[in-house]
């Protein structure tokens, strides 16, 4: 296992740019459609789309938690190949908003679109007096596969962090989520206006970092177990 003060950052620092940065896409979406898809299919949406990632990080966090009655190479290894991978994700999200042009903004705009498309027609195009859709569980499930989506991928991250320490990958998180209720309180023009490319950029630097440390942290041991 790598030292422990270099744990306790990389589980810290890990686990708080996931949840901003796969968070905040959840937030724009659901405060972008919450006038024309209603509160309740929104939150419905959300919650049950957390409660998935909830236990998707749970579920993978026990597989990498066995992996120390392995191998001390194994859970160096694969938690490190898991961050090496995101950390190419959000790398080739800052090429791709930062050299090739794309737009942030048009990407959740089409998103949001795309939801509100799809429970409108799912829900026949019938609304309530206040010119929003019915609240149903059909009606929430637009919300939730986006939110699940970006749980998901957040999820494995925070699961590989805690395999180093749960304890802090914990702490990290919260800290984020309170960050992102704190900013959505005031305005979701808020998340917007910070660039894309700058936080894809300084995710992927810190995933690339503690990746890669643990990565060769892991094949070290590995050739010291067998040396």
């Amino acid at each position: 296992m790598a030292g422990l003060d270099v744990v306790i950052i990389a589980s810290f620092l890990l686990a708080f740019k996931a949840i901003l940065i796969e968070g905040s896409e959840v937030a724009i979406l659901s405060l972008a459609t919450i006038k024309q898809i209603g509160t309740k299919n929104v939150f419905l949406g959300v919650a049950l789309g957390g409660l998935g990632s909830v236990v998707t990080f749970l579920i993978v966090e026990q597989a990498f938690l066995a992996l120390k009655t392995v191998s001390d190479a194994l859970i160096n290894l694969i938690p490190g190949v898991v961050i090496l991978y995101f950390s190419y994700r959000f790398l080739r999200g800052f090429v791709k908003y930062y050299f090739r042009g794309k737009s942030f903004r048009a990407k959740m705009e089409k998103w949001s679109d795309e939801v509100v498309e799809k429970d409108r027609k799912h829900s026949g195009s019938v609304t309530t007096a206040e010119g929003q859709i019915p609240f149903s569980i059909g009606n929430s499930l637009p919300v939730f596969s986006i939110t699940m989506t970006e749980g998901f991928e957040a999820s494995l991250i925070l699961a590989a962090a805690g395999a180093f320490n749960l304890e802090w990958t914990l702490v990290g998180a919260l800290a984020s989520l309170i960050l992102l209720i704190v900013v959505c309180a005031f305005s979701y023009d808020y998340l917007m206006q910070v660039p894309r490319w700058m936080l894809d950029l300084i995710a992927g630097v810190v995933l690339l970092t503690f990746g890669s440390y643990f990565f060769v942290s892991g094949i070290l041991i590995y050739f010291h177990v067998i040396s």
